[in-house]
């Protein structure tokens, strides 16, 4: 193995102007759908953000953005036709809000097929409070964050939770949860964040709640996993085609990428004038 890497070396040294074409196996293009409808703790309208585009070569830079989808969301008030956004490359509308036991029904038609999916809308606890804490990181560049909330007593939730700056297109640090041993009772948990990510150009941090269903909890979960055991390695082939929730009525065989949730959320905003003493130094 030794002398096979080092005869590469050689190669790689003295054959620089030589072409040399990768092969990535490209094969199977399918359409890839995140959609979300988010509705803010206490309030009467939810708002639909639906991003749709194409899978693609690793070294591909052609967009594969698709603006020319036609994309609805039904509900016991009728149907909503959401609008392409061409600076934020999204499709998005407003929509009303009536009881937990509404069906969202999302619509999607393009290039002549048609993709479905139905949700109802989670609902979700609020924040009751986040402070900083005071115990350390191995990483000298992270800061303890202690969130606090109260879980509804036998329901059986899941939780997304998201810490990051303030945006719909923001980055964040992702954390799937569930109420296996904290059923109806007030919870405190520890979170870690990278201070000189969150807080070098912003004085807040926004940490996040929504619902997630069972499926919804699974899937983010082996989605996490996939992507952790294939971390460092781009040319590395995917344990699986992970199936989401939205179904292909026209070709089912060719399901989509991708997920649909519909959910609450609450967040609360923590200002970096709240740390203790030294935390930014």
């Amino acid at each position: 193995m030794k002398k096979y890497f080092f005869y590469i070396i050689i190669f790689l040294c003295f054959s620089c102007e030589k072409v040399i074409d990768i092969d990535t196996d490209y094969s199977d293009e399918r359409i890839v759908i995140d959609a979300t409808v988010f509705k803010k703790l206490n309030e009467k309208f939810a708002t639909s953000i639906v991003r749709v585009s194409t899978t693609a070569p690793f070294f591909s830079e052609n967009n594969t953005e698709i603006n020319n989808a036609k994309v609805f969301i039904k509900t016991q008030k009728g149907k909503v036709t959401l609008n392409y956004n061409t600076e934020k490359k999204y499709y998005s509308n407003t929509i009303d809000f009536s009881d937990y036991e509404e069906d969202y029904e999302i619509s999607i038609d393009y290039d002549g097929q048609s993709y479905f999916s139905s949700e109802k809308l989670i609902k979700i606890p609020p924040i009751e409070s986040v402070t900083f804490g005071n115990r350390k990181s191995l990483n000298t560049d992270e800061v303890e964050l202690l969130v606090t909330f109260t879980d509804p007593k036998g329901v059986g939730d899941y939780y997304l939770w998201k810490f990051g700056p303030f945006g719909v297109d923001n980055k964040y640090d992702y954390l799937v949860s569930r109420d296996l041993y904290i059923d109806g009772n007030q919870f405190t948990f520890s979170f870690f964040i990278d201070k000189t990510k969150y807080f070098n150009y912003d004085e807040y941090v926004n940490i996040e709640i929504s619902g997630l269903t069972d499926e919804g909890y699974n899937y983010l979960n082996i989605l996490t996993a996939q992507a952790g055991a294939q971390s460092g390695r781009p040319f590395s082939t995917a344990s699986s085609v992970i199936k989401g929730n939205i179904i292909n009525q026209s070709n089912p065989e060719k399901f989509p990428l991708g997920y649909y949730r519909v959910s609450e959320f609450d967040y609360f905003r923590l200002s970096k004038k709240d740390a203790p003493d030294g935390t930014f130094d």
